[in-house]
């Protein structure tokens, strides 16, 4: 979405994941336990690593490291 943002002429971007695909009956959701502590996506990385490693191993790390940046004050992200 953020690669082709500027070509799109709407004003609201909404992204919802797999939620189409939930939905429609296409992908299965993790077990109850998992949804309810917070590992959904990490039933989802094992259901497709060679899709997903590198959004929830890199990318999110990288977020969490410049999240904790910013929490602690040592860096402002605008």
């Amino acid at each position: 979405m953020d690669e082709f943002r500027h070509r799109l002429r709407v004003p609201v971007l909404y992204g919802v994941g797999a939620g189409f695909d939930f939905h429609a009956g296409k992908l299965n959701r993790a077990p109850v336990w998992m949804r309810e502590t917070g590992l959904e996506w990490f039933y989802r990385l094992m259901k497709e690593p060679t899709r997903l490693w590198r959004r929830y191993l890199v990318n999110g790390s990288v977020f969490a490291f410049n999240a904790g940046l910013e929490l602690a004050g040592l860096r402002k992200f605008d």
